[in-house]
C-alpha cells in the first residue's frame, strides 16, 4: 500500500510539471535531449583531405551548457573577440584570446553578443539588452523589454533588432535602447526556444516566428509587407506540432530562404513572398550560401546540398546521421559542421565527402564555427574553451 502511494504522489508530481510546461513557453531540451555524443565513423579510404592545428586556446569563465536549439554566437571584428556566457558574463578578448575586460550582465545571456560601430550589444533572459564600449566594456546604456531575449542583436542602418520569447520583434534606437517599433505574433503553447535571427536585406527585416511564419517588415516602420507559412503545425500533441522557424533567412538570388523544425524549408520571391519551392525537412541550424550553392543540415545530421532554383537535392551525406549538429559554416573553399560530441568536420562543397575531422574538447561545441583571414577558425567548447583553428591541405 505504502509503495501504491508513492508511485501516486510521482505520478502526480510528473503530470504536474507537463502541465506546467504546456501552459507556457515550454522548453525543448526536456522533452527530448540532444542525442548522445557519438564517435564519427573514420573517413573514406584518399578523402582525408584537410587538417587542423590548434593556434591557440582560452578557458573562458563561467557556465557554457550546450543547446544545438540554441547555440552561443562568437562576436568578433578585426582585433577583438567577445563572448557572453550562461551564467551573465561578457568577456572581450584580443586576436591572441588574452582577456581585454569582462562585465557582468546581472542576468543570463547563452545567444552571444554583437560588435557593431565600436559598440558591443548583448541581450539577458530577464529581457534586458545592454550596449557596451567595446574598447573598454564601459557601460553606454542599458533596456528592460517585455521578455527573455532570445537572439543575438542584430545592427542595421541605425536599428538594433532583436526577438523575445514572447513573440516580439523590437527595433531599438543603437544611440540609447529607445524602442523605435515593435511586432508580433501569437506563440504556440510550446516553443523551441530558438527564434531565428532577423535578417535585413535592402531595408527589409526579414524574421521568422515560432509558429511557422516568416515575415518581411520595413525596417524603417515595422509594418509588415508580406508573410508566408514555411510549415503548418500537425500531430496530435504540443510537441509532434512544434514548427518553430528556429534557423535565420537567407536572402541570395532574389529569393528568401527559410526553414523549420518539423516542418520545411523553402524559397520565396524577395518581392512579394510567393513561393518558389518547398522541401519537407525538419532544420533548426540556419542553412549555409556559398559561392552560389545553398547547404542545410537537418534535425537528424544529414547534410545535403540543396539546388536554390528548384530545392532538388544535389547531394546527400548521412555519414553523420543521429548526432546533435551545433554549427554549420564555411571557410576557405570548404563546408564546416560542429557536433555535441566535441568534433569540428570539413566537407567538400562540391561532393559532399567528410574531408577532416578533429575532436577540439570532451564535452560539445556549442558554437557555429566562425572564419576569420587566412583560413583560420573559432569554437566554443561546452567547457568554456574557445579554440583557434588553422585550417590548411595535406
Amino acid at each position: 500500500m505504502r509503495n501504491d502511494f508513492f508511485k501516486s504522489i510521482w505520478r502526480l508530481a510528473a503530470l504536474g510539471i507537463v502541465a506546467a510546461l504546456l501552459n507556457g513557453c515550454g522548453i525543448m531540451s526536456w522533452f527530448k535531449s540532444s542525442p548522445s555524443p557519438k564517435t564519427p565513423p573514420p573517413i573514406s579510404k584518399g578523402q582525408n583531405k584537410v587538417s587542423f592545428s590548434t593556434q591557440w586556446q582560452a578557458r573562458l569563465y563561467g557556465l557554457w551548457p550546450v543547446n544545438p536549439y540554441q547555440g552561443t554566437e562568437i562576436a568578433h571584428s578585426a582585433h577583438q573577440i567577445v563572448v557572453a556566457n550562461a551564467s551573465g558574463h561578457l568577456v572581450s578578448m584580443n586576436e591572441s584570446g588574452s582577456q581585454q575586460w569582462m562585465r557582468s550582465l546581472d542576468d543570463k545571456s547563452a545567444r552571444g553578443a554583437t560588435i557593431a560601430h565600436g559598440v558591443v550589444y548583448a541581450g539577458t533572459n530577464a529581457g534586458k539588452v545592454f550596449a557596451f564600449d567595446a574598447k573598454n566594456g564601459h557601460k553606454l546604456w542599458s533596456v528592460q523589454l517585455s521578455s527573455e531575449v532570445l537572439t543575438p542583436v542584430v545592427y542595421a542602418d541605425d536599428h538594433l533588432l532583436m526577438q523575445t520569447v514572447n513573440g516580439h520583434l523590437w527595433a531599438l534606437n543603437p544611440k540609447d535602447g529607445k524602442i523605435q517599433w515593435t511586432f508580433s505574433m501569437n506563440q504556440p503553447s510550446l516553443i523551441l526556444r530558438a527564434v531565428s535571427t532577423p535578417t535585413v536585406h535592402n531595408g527589409v527585416v526579414y524574421a521568422g516566428f515560432a509558429d511557422g511564419t516568416l515575415t518581411a517588415l520595413s525596417l524603417s516602420t515595422g509594418a509588415e509587407l508580406w508573410h508566408a507559412r514555411v510549415a503548418i503545425a500537425h500531430g496530435s500533441n504540443e510537441l509532434a506540432r512544434m514548427v518553430d522557424v528556429a534557423a535565420r533567412p537567407i536572402v541570395a538570388d532574389d529569393q528568401v530562404f527559410a526553414a523549420a523544425y518539423q516542418g520545411n524549408l523553402a524559397a520565396y520571391t524577395e518581392q512579394g513572398g510567393t513561393q518558389n519551392w518547398s522541401v519537407p525537412m525538419s532544420v533548426y541550424l540556419t542553412p549555409v550560401w556559398f559561392k552560389g550553392h545553398l547547404y542545410v543540415a537537418d534535425s537528424d545530421g544529414v547534410i545535403s546540398e540543396i539546388d536554390p532554383g528548384s530545392g532538388s537535392i544535389l547531394w546527400k551525406n548521412a555519414k553523420l546521421k543521429g548526432h546533435a549538429m551545433t554549427g554549420l559554416s564555411s571557410c576557405g573553399n570548404d563546408l564546416l559542421a560542429t557536433d555535441n560530441g566535441g568534433y569540428l568536420y570539413a566537407f567538400n562543397p562540391e561532393s559532399g565527402h567528410r574531408i577532416g575531422q578533429t575532436r577540439l574538447s570532451s564535452s560539445g561545441i556549442q558554437s557555429s564555427p566562425v572564419c576569420l583571414d587566412n583560413n583560420q577558425i573559432l569554437a566554443l567548447s561546452d567547457a568554456g574553451t574557445l579554440y583557434r583553428i588553422k585550417l590548411e591541405k595535406r
